[in-house]
């Protein structure tokens, strides 16, 4: 294993710089989630409560678009001149662009103003992710706990989006966009006055980088996998709040143009059934390896969806009898992300003085199977609605079970020869 020269130095600050990050970052996420609700809320006002599905997914994925493109280069960067730079410099590009937005009324204005925010969010997370991965070097355990902490660090930001983002718009409207903006300041003087300097590393060029990615061997198994969870994410993160505001539709019980403070406790309520999830989870991803906990923990998606689509279709005595499956569905799942992160964290042990530029590759996941769940999702809900989403959740979720196939036997294959 090599180690770079700031590693040692953030083992020494982990508590410190790691408590940092993961305020920084759940602030991050509940400007960027409160911003993604908040606009769909705006879209659907300046479209007089019938929005285009298609004009949503698109505005929601150009943030992804730009944060999946610049991601790498950004995090390279960092891992040469500093991150803490990129830390606070990310969070600051996002205060500009989320005032762009409460400024646009075109889609036009409103989709650069979030190329824009996904800049800033490049800048941002993949080096995060660098230094939580640099400060648990060496220790599988308190890597597997940093990694659920970050992951529920981020699902704690959606559902402080989620709920900010419905709140505030209902009494702010335009001006919610102002309050979000002050969040992604909020973060960038966390990182700037509690994470620890490191200096420029060594780093390799760009090409080794993504040859240790999209190269022969863990990351290229792992990536597509990965990229069609976070599409699956994206496709009702980007569309699931505008169809539970849109006018009622009598044959789905869900769409029926619900206040947008219900829409908030309901996504709210959501994450936080993820959340003691990834703490059920957790303390597994080590035990059993990151790799088998990921492929157990899809299936879940599946009784999720079969379970959204039964209350789609029921009575409300029909939905109370199916909602415990919804919530055992949701546990069951929540344990892909945690043991995502360890097993990409695990991966940037092989060039650690790029461990920035490795683990963008996380924002590129995020951001790329975003965006792709953006769009498709936005079609989907054109189509069928609600019952759309439920039908390509299904679809990639089964994907994305099948792909993992390969991780695990990577992973076997691997444990086997170090045995040897």
């Amino acid at each position: 294993m090599l180690e770079a020269p700031g590693d040692d130095e953030f083992r020494h600050a982990a508590p410190h710089a790691i408590g940092a990050l993961l305020i920084a970052s759940g602030l991050l996420r509940v400007g960027a989630v409160g911003v993604g609700v908040a606009l769909q809320f705006r879209i659907s006002d300046l479209a007089h409560g019938s929005p285009s599905g298609v004009a949503i997914g698109l505005i929601g994925g150009a943030q992804a678009a730009t944060e999946m493109v610049f991601a790498p280069i950004l995090a390279r960067y960092a891992d040469k001149f500093g991150r803490r730079r990129f830390l606070v410099a990310g969070p600051v590009v996002c205060v500009v662009a989320v005032l762009l937005v409460a400024l646009g009324v075109r889609p036009a204005q409103l989709g650069g103003a979030r190329l824009l925010e996904g800049l800033g969010a490049a800048a941002f997370v993949p080096v995060a992710l660098g230094t939580v991965a640099a400060a648990t070097s060496g220790d599988r355990r308190r890597r597997a706990g940093a990694s659920g902490a970050f992951e529920a660090s981020t699902l704690i930001g959606y559902a402080g989006g989620f709920g900010l983002g419905s709140v505030a718009y209902f009494g702010l409207h335009r001006w919610a966009f102002v309050l979000l903006a002050g969040l992604y300041a909020l973060a960038a003087i966390v990182c700037l006055l509690f994470v620890p300097r490191v200096p420029p590393l060594p780093v390799h060029s760009l090409r080794v980088v993504f040859r240790a990615a999209v190269g022969p061997g863990p990351m290229r198994a792992f990536l597509p996998s990965w990229i069609m969870s976070f599409a699956l994410i994206g496709a009702f993160v980007a569309n699931l709040p505008s169809l539970l505001r849109h006018k009622a539709v009598g044959s789905q019980s869900l769409m029926h143009q619900f206040d947008v403070r219900v829409i908030g406790l309901f996504l709210i309520a959501w994450v936080a059934i993820f959340l003691v999830g990834i703490i059920l989870w957790t303390p597994f991803v080590a035990r059993l390896g990151p790799a088998i906990v990921m492929r157990r923990a899809v299936p879940g998606a599946w009784l999720t969806m079969i379970a959204l689509l039964a209350i789609n279709h029921l009575p409300f005595i029909g939905m109370l009898v199916v909602l415990p499956l919804l919530v055992i569905g949701i546990l069951w799942l929540a344990g892909f992300g945690p043991a995502a992160v360890t097993y990409l964290a695990d991966c940037s042990e092989s060039l650690s003085a790029d461990r920035s530029a490795l683990m963008s590759f996380y924002t590129v996941a995020l951001a790329g199977g975003g965006a792709i769940g953006a769009v498709i999702g936005g079609f989907a809900a054109h189509l069928l609605y609600i019952d759309g989403l439920v039908i390509l959740g299904l679809l990639l979720a089964t994907a994305t079970y099948i792909t993992l196939g390969s991780v695990v036997r990577f992973d076997r294959a691997a444990k086997s020869a170090a045995l040897v």
